[in-house]
Protein backbone atom coordinates (compact mmCIF):
# COMPACT_ATOMS: atom_id res chain seq x y z
CA UNK A 1 0.00 0.00 0.00
CA UNK A 2 1.41 3.35 -1.22
CA UNK A 3 2.41 5.63 1.86
CA UNK A 4 2.70 9.58 2.39
CA UNK A 5 6.52 8.57 2.99
CA UNK A 6 6.31 7.19 -0.81
CA UNK A 7 4.28 9.90 -2.07
CA UNK A 8 7.00 12.67 -0.02
CA UNK A 9 10.12 10.27 -1.13
CA UNK A 10 9.16 10.61 -4.92
CA UNK A 11 8.10 14.33 -5.01
CA UNK A 12 11.07 15.00 -2.72
CA UNK A 13 9.67 17.11 0.03
CA UNK A 14 9.35 16.10 3.49
CA UNK A 15 6.02 14.07 4.73
CA UNK A 16 5.17 17.20 6.71
CA UNK A 17 4.96 19.01 3.73
CA UNK A 18 2.58 16.34 1.94
CA UNK A 19 0.49 16.13 5.07
CA UNK A 20 -0.42 19.87 5.30
CA UNK A 21 -0.78 20.24 1.81
CA UNK A 22 -3.83 17.34 1.60
CA UNK A 23 -4.89 18.45 4.77
CA UNK A 24 -5.24 21.91 3.73
CA UNK A 25 -4.25 23.09 6.72
CA UNK A 26 -0.95 25.19 5.38
CA UNK A 27 -0.91 26.92 1.95
CA UNK A 28 2.44 25.12 -0.03
CA UNK A 29 3.72 26.61 -2.97
CA UNK A 30 2.11 26.32 -6.36
CA UNK A 31 5.33 24.51 -7.61
CA UNK A 32 5.29 22.20 -4.50
CA UNK A 33 1.79 21.22 -5.01
CA UNK A 34 2.38 19.98 -8.63
CA UNK A 35 4.91 17.92 -7.26
CA UNK A 36 2.97 16.25 -4.26
CA UNK A 37 -0.18 15.70 -7.29
CA UNK A 38 2.26 14.38 -9.35
CA UNK A 39 3.76 11.97 -7.25
CA UNK A 40 0.50 11.35 -6.10
CA UNK A 41 -0.93 10.55 -9.34
CA UNK A 42 1.92 8.46 -10.42
CA UNK A 43 2.00 6.14 -7.45
CA UNK A 44 -2.05 6.17 -7.94
CA UNK A 45 -2.15 7.15 -4.30
CA UNK A 46 -5.91 7.70 -2.35
CA UNK A 47 -5.78 10.05 1.03
CA UNK A 48 -7.54 8.33 3.61
CA UNK A 49 -10.58 10.36 4.37
CA UNK A 50 -11.36 8.91 7.29
CA UNK A 51 -8.13 9.86 8.87
CA UNK A 52 -8.26 13.57 7.35
CA UNK A 53 -11.51 14.19 9.19
CA UNK A 54 -10.20 12.33 12.69
CA UNK A 55 -7.19 15.11 11.79
CA UNK A 56 -9.51 17.96 11.04
CA UNK A 57 -12.55 17.24 12.76
CA UNK A 58 -14.11 17.81 9.55
CA UNK A 59 -14.29 15.50 6.51
CA UNK A 60 -14.82 16.63 3.09
CA UNK A 61 -18.32 14.64 2.97
CA UNK A 62 -21.65 16.34 2.90
CA UNK A 63 -25.20 14.57 3.56
CA UNK A 64 -28.11 14.48 1.58
CA UNK A 65 -31.30 13.10 3.54
CA UNK A 66 -34.41 12.41 1.22
CA UNK A 67 -37.70 10.68 1.26
CA UNK A 68 -37.21 8.80 -1.87
CA UNK A 69 -34.96 8.13 -4.52
CA UNK A 70 -37.46 7.25 -6.76
CA UNK A 71 -39.75 10.26 -7.10
CA UNK A 72 -38.74 12.27 -10.26
CA UNK A 73 -38.30 16.12 -8.54
CA UNK A 74 -35.98 13.81 -5.73
CA UNK A 75 -34.14 11.56 -8.31
CA UNK A 76 -33.38 15.05 -9.93
CA UNK A 77 -32.31 16.90 -6.51
CA UNK A 78 -30.10 14.33 -5.91
CA UNK A 79 -28.04 14.69 -9.02
CA UNK A 80 -28.03 18.92 -8.87
CA UNK A 81 -26.90 18.22 -5.32
CA UNK A 82 -24.17 15.64 -6.45
CA UNK A 83 -22.98 17.94 -8.78
CA UNK A 84 -23.12 21.22 -6.42
CA UNK A 85 -21.22 19.12 -4.19
CA UNK A 86 -18.75 17.59 -6.74
CA UNK A 87 -18.13 21.16 -7.67
CA UNK A 88 -17.04 22.23 -3.90
CA UNK A 89 -14.27 19.24 -3.87
CA UNK A 90 -16.66 17.35 -1.90
CA UNK A 91 -18.03 13.87 -1.69
CA UNK A 92 -22.15 13.12 -1.24
CA UNK A 93 -23.29 10.70 1.09
CA UNK A 94 -26.91 10.16 -0.03
CA UNK A 95 -29.71 8.69 2.86
CA UNK A 96 -33.15 7.56 1.87
CA UNK A 97 -35.29 7.50 4.74
CA UNK A 98 -38.72 6.58 3.34
CA UNK A 99 -39.75 9.56 5.44
CA UNK A 100 -39.24 6.64 8.26
CA UNK A 101 -37.98 8.41 12.00
CA UNK A 102 -35.91 5.55 13.02
CA UNK A 103 -34.41 5.47 9.67
CA UNK A 104 -33.32 9.56 9.76
CA UNK A 105 -32.00 9.44 13.46
CA UNK A 106 -30.10 6.29 12.57
CA UNK A 107 -28.74 8.14 9.49
CA UNK A 108 -28.27 11.48 11.17
CA UNK A 109 -26.01 9.88 14.03
CA UNK A 110 -23.76 8.14 10.78
CA UNK A 111 -23.49 11.29 9.21
CA UNK A 112 -22.48 13.34 12.86
CA UNK A 113 -20.09 10.58 13.13
CA UNK A 114 -18.45 10.64 9.43
CA UNK A 115 -17.78 14.53 11.00
CA UNK A 116 -19.72 15.55 7.57
CA UNK A 117 -19.19 19.42 6.77
CA UNK A 118 -22.88 19.73 7.05
CA UNK A 119 -26.36 17.96 5.97
CA UNK A 120 -28.88 18.88 4.30
CA UNK A 121 -32.49 17.80 4.55
CA UNK A 122 -34.82 17.45 1.44
CA UNK A 123 -37.54 15.78 4.04
CA UNK A 124 -38.35 14.83 7.31
CA UNK A 125 -40.93 12.96 9.56
CA UNK A 126 -42.98 14.92 12.25
CA UNK A 127 -40.09 14.04 14.89
CA UNK A 128 -36.55 15.05 13.26
CA UNK A 129 -36.74 18.30 14.56
CA UNK A 130 -36.40 16.75 18.67
CA UNK A 131 -33.31 14.72 17.40
CA UNK A 132 -31.36 16.95 15.05
CA UNK A 133 -29.12 18.98 17.70
CA UNK A 134 -27.41 20.71 15.44
CA UNK A 135 -24.09 18.57 15.85
CA UNK A 136 -22.97 19.71 12.23
CA UNK A 137 -24.23 22.57 9.63
CA UNK A 138 -28.65 21.68 8.68
CA UNK A 139 -29.88 22.96 5.66
CA UNK A 140 -33.61 22.35 4.97
CA UNK A 141 -35.36 22.21 1.84
CA UNK A 142 -39.06 23.12 1.55
CA UNK A 143 -39.22 23.22 5.36
CA UNK A 144 -38.85 26.00 7.39
CA UNK A 145 -37.88 25.17 10.84
CA UNK A 146 -38.28 28.17 12.04
CA UNK A 147 -35.40 28.14 14.41
CA UNK A 148 -33.03 30.24 12.27
CA UNK A 149 -31.93 27.06 10.73
CA UNK A 150 -31.40 27.76 7.03
CA UNK A 151 -33.63 26.72 4.58
CA UNK A 152 -34.48 27.17 0.97
CA UNK A 153 -38.50 27.20 0.19
CA UNK A 154 -39.88 27.78 -3.09
CA UNK A 155 -43.06 29.94 -3.84
CA UNK A 156 -45.71 27.73 -3.25
CA UNK A 157 -48.68 29.50 -2.84
CA UNK A 158 -48.22 31.24 -6.02
CA UNK A 159 -47.50 28.00 -7.60
CA UNK A 160 -50.88 27.38 -6.63
CA UNK A 161 -52.27 30.34 -8.12
CA UNK A 162 -50.54 30.44 -11.52
CA UNK A 163 -52.14 26.72 -11.81
CA UNK A 164 -55.50 28.03 -10.77
CA UNK A 165 -55.16 32.07 -13.17
CA UNK A 166 -53.84 29.61 -16.21
CA UNK A 167 -56.70 27.05 -16.05
CA UNK A 168 -59.34 29.56 -15.25
CA UNK A 169 -58.05 31.35 -17.93
CA UNK A 170 -58.65 28.34 -20.05
CA UNK A 171 -62.68 28.09 -19.07
CA UNK A 172 -62.39 25.49 -16.43
CA UNK A 173 -65.12 25.86 -13.73
CA UNK A 174 -64.88 22.52 -11.72
CA UNK A 175 -61.56 22.50 -10.27
CA UNK A 176 -59.84 19.84 -8.70
CA UNK A 177 -56.11 19.51 -6.23
CA UNK A 178 -55.11 15.83 -6.28
CA UNK A 179 -51.90 15.96 -3.81
CA UNK A 180 -50.06 13.77 -1.50
CA UNK A 181 -51.24 14.41 1.98
CA UNK A 182 -52.04 18.28 2.17
CA UNK A 183 -53.66 18.27 5.62
CA UNK A 184 -50.29 17.21 7.21
CA UNK A 185 -47.81 18.71 4.32
CA UNK A 186 -47.47 22.49 4.57
CA UNK A 187 -45.71 22.64 1.11
CA UNK A 188 -49.17 21.20 -0.52
CA UNK A 189 -51.46 23.10 1.83
CA UNK A 190 -49.91 26.14 0.57
CA UNK A 191 -50.15 25.26 -2.84
CA UNK A 192 -53.62 24.75 -2.19
CA UNK A 193 -54.41 27.60 -0.33
CA UNK A 194 -53.24 29.37 -3.56
CA UNK A 195 -55.46 27.76 -5.97
CA UNK A 196 -58.08 28.42 -3.84
CA UNK A 197 -57.69 32.01 -2.99
CA UNK A 198 -57.89 32.51 -7.19
CA UNK A 199 -61.01 30.61 -7.29
CA UNK A 200 -62.44 32.91 -4.60
CA UNK A 201 -61.25 36.09 -5.98
CA UNK A 202 -63.03 34.98 -9.50
CA UNK A 203 -66.08 34.03 -8.10
CA UNK A 204 -65.88 29.83 -8.93
CA UNK A 205 -66.47 27.61 -6.37
CA UNK A 206 -63.65 26.21 -4.46
CA UNK A 207 -61.79 22.94 -5.57
CA UNK A 208 -62.60 20.04 -4.35
CA UNK A 209 -59.26 18.51 -3.06
CA UNK A 210 -58.51 14.83 -3.85
CA UNK A 211 -55.55 13.28 -1.33
CA UNK A 212 -53.03 10.21 -2.12
CA UNK A 213 -51.65 8.00 0.39
CA UNK A 214 -48.04 7.78 1.45
CA UNK A 215 -48.35 4.32 -0.01
CA UNK A 216 -49.24 5.51 -3.29
CA UNK A 217 -45.73 7.78 -3.03
CA UNK A 218 -43.54 5.27 -2.12
CA UNK A 219 -44.68 2.88 -4.39
CA UNK A 220 -45.10 5.21 -7.39
CA UNK A 221 -48.62 3.98 -8.15
CA UNK A 222 -51.56 6.79 -7.57
CA UNK A 223 -53.93 4.78 -9.56
CA UNK A 224 -56.52 4.10 -7.16
CA UNK A 225 -56.77 7.93 -5.88
CA UNK A 226 -56.75 8.55 -9.83
CA UNK A 227 -60.08 5.97 -10.19
CA UNK A 228 -61.82 7.29 -7.40
CA UNK A 229 -61.61 10.82 -9.18
CA UNK A 230 -63.14 10.10 -11.82
CA UNK A 231 -65.59 8.12 -9.80
CA UNK A 232 -66.63 10.94 -7.19
CA UNK A 233 -66.00 13.87 -9.24
CA UNK A 234 -66.68 12.91 -13.10
CA UNK A 235 -67.99 16.75 -13.72
CA UNK A 236 -64.27 17.58 -12.79
CA UNK A 237 -63.12 20.04 -15.56
CA UNK A 238 -59.26 21.36 -14.34
CA UNK A 239 -57.03 19.69 -12.54
CA UNK A 240 -54.14 20.57 -10.39
CA UNK A 241 -51.73 17.72 -8.73
CA UNK A 242 -48.70 17.76 -6.82
CA UNK A 243 -46.46 16.39 -8.68
CA UNK A 244 -45.94 15.19 -12.65
CA UNK A 245 -46.17 11.71 -11.93
CA UNK A 246 -49.61 12.42 -10.37
CA UNK A 247 -50.57 14.30 -13.46
CA UNK A 248 -49.35 11.50 -15.69
CA UNK A 249 -51.56 9.34 -14.39
CA UNK A 250 -54.57 11.48 -14.81
CA UNK A 251 -53.44 11.94 -18.36
CA UNK A 252 -53.02 8.27 -19.02
CA UNK A 253 -56.19 7.33 -16.84
CA UNK A 254 -58.32 10.05 -18.75
CA UNK A 255 -56.89 8.76 -22.54
CA UNK A 256 -57.97 5.76 -21.33
CA UNK A 257 -61.36 6.56 -20.63
CA UNK A 258 -61.70 8.56 -24.02
CA UNK A 259 -61.71 11.34 -22.30
CA UNK A 260 -60.32 14.41 -24.43
CA UNK A 261 -57.21 16.07 -23.25
CA UNK A 262 -57.20 19.31 -23.16
CA UNK A 263 -60.54 19.46 -25.07
CA UNK A 264 -62.88 18.35 -21.98
CA UNK A 265 -59.82 18.23 -19.24
CA UNK A 266 -57.12 20.39 -18.73
CA UNK A 267 -54.12 18.92 -16.83
CA UNK A 268 -51.34 20.77 -14.77
CA UNK A 269 -48.84 19.12 -12.81
CA UNK A 270 -46.12 20.37 -10.54
CA UNK A 271 -41.80 20.08 -10.44
CA UNK A 272 -41.63 20.16 -14.26
CA UNK A 273 -38.97 17.39 -13.97
CA UNK A 274 -37.54 16.22 -17.22
CA UNK A 275 -40.44 13.12 -17.45
CA UNK A 276 -43.09 15.98 -17.79
CA UNK A 277 -42.38 16.71 -21.26
CA UNK A 278 -41.95 12.86 -22.22
CA UNK A 279 -45.64 12.10 -21.68
CA UNK A 280 -47.31 10.90 -24.32
CA UNK A 281 -48.94 14.51 -24.34
CA UNK A 282 -46.40 17.36 -22.58
CA UNK A 283 -47.60 18.16 -19.43
CA UNK A 284 -48.22 21.73 -18.38
CA UNK A 285 -46.63 21.89 -15.03
CA UNK A 286 -44.99 24.26 -12.48
CA UNK A 287 -41.50 24.86 -12.95
CA UNK A 288 -39.24 24.26 -9.62
CA UNK A 289 -35.78 25.36 -9.73
CA UNK A 290 -34.39 22.47 -8.61
CA UNK A 291 -30.44 23.06 -10.00
CA UNK A 292 -30.90 26.76 -8.27
CA UNK A 293 -31.87 25.09 -4.73
CA UNK A 294 -29.69 22.49 -4.84
CA UNK A 295 -26.54 25.15 -5.36
CA UNK A 296 -28.15 27.18 -2.59
CA UNK A 297 -27.80 24.77 0.13
CA UNK A 298 -24.51 23.73 -0.79
CA UNK A 299 -23.26 26.94 -0.68
CA UNK A 300 -24.85 27.49 2.93
CA UNK A 301 -23.58 24.91 3.90
CA UNK A 302 -20.21 24.99 3.08
CA UNK A 303 -19.80 28.56 3.74
CA UNK A 304 -21.26 27.50 7.57
CA UNK A 305 -18.75 24.98 7.80
CA UNK A 306 -16.06 27.79 7.43
CA UNK A 307 -17.83 30.49 9.42
CA UNK A 308 -19.66 32.32 7.45
CA UNK A 309 -23.37 33.50 8.50
CA UNK A 310 -25.70 33.03 5.89
CA UNK A 311 -29.62 33.65 5.33
CA UNK A 312 -31.72 32.40 7.39
CA UNK A 313 -34.69 31.44 4.74
CA UNK A 314 -34.47 31.69 0.88
CA UNK A 315 -37.38 31.90 -1.42
CA UNK A 316 -37.13 30.71 -4.96
CA UNK A 317 -39.92 31.84 -7.76
CA UNK A 318 -42.11 29.53 -9.59
CA UNK A 319 -43.24 29.56 -12.91
CA UNK A 320 -46.15 28.01 -14.98
CA UNK A 321 -44.55 25.86 -18.43
CA UNK A 322 -47.52 25.75 -20.66
CA UNK A 323 -47.76 22.07 -22.65
CA UNK A 324 -49.93 19.76 -24.31
CA UNK A 325 -52.17 19.18 -20.98
CA UNK A 326 -54.02 22.46 -21.34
Amino acid sequence: MVTLEDVAARAGVTVTTVSRMINGRVPVSAKTRTKIEDAMRALNYRPNELARSLAKQQSNLIGLMVPSAKQYFFAELIQEVEAAVAAQNCQLLLCVSDKELHKERAYYQMLLGDRVRGIIVASYSQGFDKIAHHGAPLFYIERNPRDGTPCALMDSLQGGRLAAEHLIRKECRRLLYLSGNASKNSVSRERYEGFCAVCAENGIDLPVLKEAGWDEFVALDYERTVEELFRDYPETDGILASNDLIAATVLRYALRRGIPVPRKLKIVGYDDTAFAALCPMGLTTIHQPIAEIAACAVDSIIRRAEGEKVPAETVFPVRLVERETT
